[in-house]
């Protein structure tokens, strides 16, 4: 949570004080206790849970609030890029040698299956990660890997993305996924960028940085399902065929 409140100034005081909207459950032990030891009325307990109960039902949406207010407050300049990558510089980061190659930003469970793809059929790439026990087993494996934030441009730079082929995005952050297109833009116009998103907002916020292409999760799936269904549908209209196996 703290190098969130760094990476975040904002969107993490917006966060905080969502949560603090749910208190309803605290609320009912205090207003059942004060009411049992004649501390507190009845109609004093009866407003304190008439709250709570409020409270309750409208904190989904002020979480919903604050999913669709962040990009706009980033877009208006409230949430800028040095507030992401607030982070201690890395000046001890040296530049990768590697030329034409893919850099991947990320390699939690979309990113580490990514790198096995990547390794599967052989192509050059290095990984930016800012977990050290990641970054440990990455380098085990034989594979480069710079640790730090993907959003300091000393990180990026360190990557040579100006002579890489692919820029591949799979952090689950869509916001801070925006900073790093933003920059990956500017440093190599011609770079191919593909990112991850998890809503139609970020899939819009990454594309007006500049994502080559973004992938929904949500989407691939339904894609997948119909694939699915059609090829069933189409396979059963011609008896001649053997059926496809489950």
């Amino acid at each position: 949570m703290i190098v969130l409140a760094f990476r975040h100034p904002l969107r993490t005081a917006l966060t905080i004080s969502a949560s603090l909207a749910q208190i309803g459950e605290f609320s009912f032990i205090l207003a059942g206790l004060g009411f049992s030891l004649g501390l507190l009325p009845q109609e004093g307990r009866d407003l304190i849970l008439a709250v709570a109960i409020l409270s309750i039902l409208l904190n989904p949406l002020f979480f919903a609030a604050l999913d669709r207010l962040a990009p706009w407050l980033e877009q208006h300049g409230m949430m800028s890029p040095a507030e992401i990558s607030a982070e201690p510089a890395h000046t001890d980061l040296l530049t990768t040698n590697l030329q034409g190659h893919m850099v991947l930003v990320g390699f939690g469970r979309v990113g580490s299956r990514v790198g096995e793809e990547l390794e599967r059929e052989h192509l050059s790439f290095l990984v930016i990660e800012d977990r050290t026990e990641l970054v440990e087993r990455i380098r085990g494996r034989g594979i480069e890997a710079i640790q730090g934030n993907a959003a300091a441009p000393e990180v990026l730079a360190a990557a040579n993305l100006a002579e890489a082929r692919a820029l591949l995005i799979a952090i689950p952050d869509g916001y801070e996924a925006g900073q790093i297109v933003e920059q990956g833009r500017a440093t190599n116009p011609g770079i191919e960028i593909i990112a991850r998103a998890h809503s139609d907002e970020e899939v819009a916020h990454l594309q007006r940085y500049g994502a080559d292409l973004v992938i929904m999760g949500e989407n691939e799936i339904a894609h997948r399902m119909v694939e699915r269904a059609l090829g069933r549908k189409a396979a059963a209209s011609q008896p001649d065929r053997e059926p496809v196996p489950d």
